[in-house]
């Protein structure tokens, strides 16, 4: 059977377990603590105090050699939450250490950074609890470890390895949201633990001279804290218990107070309770069980490395063997394949570079064109936001004139009119007076409608102008107007002009004279063409030449079709579009 010693140090008091693993699991041996008195600016790690105690506790248990395993607390380390993209988890501890370098205050090229996944509450996203500790307090350990004769094998957070044996040996705590409490003589350690899984870690201090009330009330307040600081890390985290680590004859007044304080079921947890031991090991512990809940935790590390964070053993990327054989032939075939290509290439290809040229001289031939055509169609641009933007204003103020209320009801005061170059809308913007309030809603809506939009804050009736009793409401109004649709002239819609169908010899003859109107009009002096309506039964014969009683046209006729002004064409205000 291999020996296990756990080293688990405080501000005044050194335990130490030692602990044997078989084939039926991991039993306790042996567990002894001896106090410590340092001196207020006095370093716990490197402290020959804390030293000459190890030293006298191992040699108390019979311990010379061997590895060990270390717990420090959560003031010694930084700690962060992290929210990553979900990668392949080889690729994990790189992502990690790259969101430390932002999130983390004090963090360096060398120092160790380990990490443990936590429930995700979100799609497609990993969720990490990661810690960083300086190299060169781990250094220190190292060296304290060394004069006693051991060797470090891992450095473990207290909290984290307390909180996961409870978790192992009472599996239904993974059911539920568990805050865990461990308490020592001037500070607690607490821990969150959701599905079975640590995910919010908390160091509290308090002076040792507070009585017993005063240290109770300070504890009450601390875990209030706790609860919302993980809250607000966590959404919907909700602590449904608390367990705290001592026996039940130690701390059924403590559990019974804090379950009335925060509405939250609080029980007690004996360490030893959940291992082998005997009688003498109790003995050992004394009556304060509870502190040596880390150092027993530590005994089961090979059970639960994977939900603990190590800062000798960080999580790293593992590097695959690479199959060099196999990557030289694939090069020789790829070098191979690349000449047979090339080869090819210069064969087949050749003539391509004059080909190249050519289309090059093309290319640089085109483009002035090609710059010309980009003006243009900036400029077009400029009209088109111009012309959005352009409304008719005589007939908004006709709108406004017939909509408005009468002077009886409303009188209305200075009105602007304004419009957003960017989007094409124009606001109407205006203030009026009203006789009564609950006109004011009615006064505003006679003014909406498909193409008008009405807005207006809400009536405040601390602002009654009391000084003009026959109109006391004031009120404000806005109108939206929405851009003018602009049609792009370098895509005309096509012309609904009827032409009249050719008949044979008609072709080199003068365009046929439509049918004459009901009622005599004077001709116009350009023809237009006008859509044929009729039925074929109606239609009037077509001559094929023109009749000797009528005088032939004067002009000539034109080359190419004259430009005329199509039935479709769009109408915007004062414009009128013409298509060919």
């Amino acid at each position: 059977m291999s020996r296990i010693v756990t080293i688990d140090c405080t501000s005044n008091e050194i335990r130490i377990a030692v602990g044997s693993k078989g084939l039926t699991g991991v039993s306790v041996e042996h567990v002894v603590s001896c106090p410590l008195e340092l001196s207020e600016n006095e370093d716990l790690i490197g402290s020959p105090k804390t030293l000459a105690a190890i030293q006298a506790l191992l040699k108390k248990v019979g311990v010379k050699a061997g590895d060990a395993i270390v717990c420090v607390g959560r003031g010694s380390i930084e700690l962060r939450a992290l929210t990553l993209p979900t990668v392949d988890r080889n690729e994990l501890p790189e992502m990690v250490r790259f969101a430390a370098q932002r999130h983390f205050a004090n963090v360096g090229d060398n120092w160790p950074i380990d990490f443990v996944t936590m429930p995700s509450s979100q799609e497609n996203m990993t969720e990490c609890l990661a810690a960083s500790m300086n190299p060169a307090l781990i250094e220190r350990v190292h060296k304290v470890l060394e004069a006693c004769g051991l060797t470090l094998t891992h450095l473990v957070l207290r909290p984290m390895v307390s909180a996961t044996m409870a978790v192992i040996k009472q599996p239904q705590l993974a059911s539920s949201v568990v805050l865990i409490l461990d308490l020592f003589r001037d500070e607690a350690d607490m821990a969150v633990v959701e599905n079975g899984q640590v995910v919010f870690m908390r160091n509290v201090r308090f002076s040792v001279s507070n009585s017993a009330v005063s240290k109770e009330q300070v504890l009450t307040g601390e875990i209030k804290r706790t609860m919302i600081a993980a809250a607000s890390q966590r959404p919907n985290l909700n602590v449904e218990q608390i367990r705290i680590w001592g026996n039940e004859s130690q701390h059924s007044d403590l559990c019974q107070s804090l379950s009335l304080s925060l509405k939250v079921p609080v029980s007690s947890l004996d360490p030893f309770q959940l291992f082998e031991t005997n009688a003498s090991v109790r003995t050992e512990a004394g009556e304060d069980s509870g502190r040596f809940a880390a150092t027993l935790g530590a005994l089961l590390l090979s059970q639960v490395s994977d939900r603990l964070i190590d800062f000798s053993n960080p999580r790293k990327r593992v590097e695959k063997s690479q199959p060099v054989l196999l990557y030289a032939f694939a090069g020789t075939a790829a070098v191979v394949a690349l000449l047979g290509g090339f080869a090819w290439y210069w064969m087949s290809h050749s003539g391509l570079d004059q080909e190249i040229v050519a289309l090059n001289t093309v290319i640089k031939g085109n483009e002035d064109t090609i710059k010309l055509t980009a003006k243009k169609v900036l400029d077009w641009e400029k009209v088109e936001k111009f012309l959005r933007a352009d409304h008719q204003w005589l007939d908004e103020l006709e709108f406004l004139s017939k909509n408005a209320a009468g002077a009886d009801r409303a009188i209305f005061d200075r009105t602007t009119f304004a419009t957003d170059s960017q989007t094409g809308t124009s606001t109407i913007s205006t203030k009026f007076i009203a006789k009564k309030g609950d006109e004011v809603p009615q006064i505003r809506a006679a003014f909406s409608d498909a193409q008008h939009s009405v807005t207006g804050k809400k009536l405040d009736p601390s602002k009654i102008n009391r000084s003009n009793q026959d109109f006391p409401w004031e009120a404000d109004l806005a109108i939206k107007i929405p851009p003018t649709a602009v049609s792009d002239p370098r895509f005309p819609p096509p012309s609904k002009t009827v032409s009249p169908p050719a008949t044979k010899g008609s072709q080199a003859a003068a365009p046929a004279p439509q049918p004459a109107p009901s009622t005599p009009e004077p001709a116009p002096s350009t023809p237009e063409p006008v859509p044929n309506t009729e039925s074929p039964s109606d239609k009037q014969a077509v001559p094929s030449e023109p009749s000797p009683s009528e005088p032939l046209p004067k002009e000539p006729l034109p080359k190419e079709p004259e430009k005329v002004i199509s039935q479709d064409s769009e109408v915007t205000g004062n414009r009128i579009g013409t298509g060919a």
